[in-house]
């Protein structure tokens, strides 16, 4: 499953981790933070990566975060909100949520 392929379906400006050059929100940066393997014998049987998307507009914008949450629903991908915040020496909300998305076979 490609994240940033799912994100893009959104229509709004999405990359891993951040962006080069200065970009208007809405906007969204994902990137993995960890990875919660299932393992046995000293073999790993399922990767799982656990990721970050960041949600960044102007002002607080339900819709928005319905349209990204609705699209995980869809995408059957697990969510959390971790922490809401207005961020002031960058003007913009800031909503993070984590995931967990297996690692598809070859």
């Amino acid at each position: 499953m490609n994240l940033k392929t799912i994100l893009d379906t959104l229509g709004y400006p999405v990359a891993y981790d951040h962006f080069n050059t200065s970009t208007a929100t809405p906007f969204i940066v994902y990137r993995r933070f960890a990875s919660d393997n299932f393992s046995a014998d000293n073999k790993v049987y399922k990767k799982f990566n656990n990721y970050y998307i960041e949600l960044y507009t102007a002002e607080k914008s339900p819709s928005i975060e319905e349209a990204l949450e609705n699209l995980l629903d869809t995408n059957e991908i697990y969510y959390e909100v971790e922490s809401e915040e207005f961020i002031q020496d960058e003007k913009v909300y800031e909503i993070m949520y984590s995931i967990s998305l297996e690692e598809e076979g070859d």
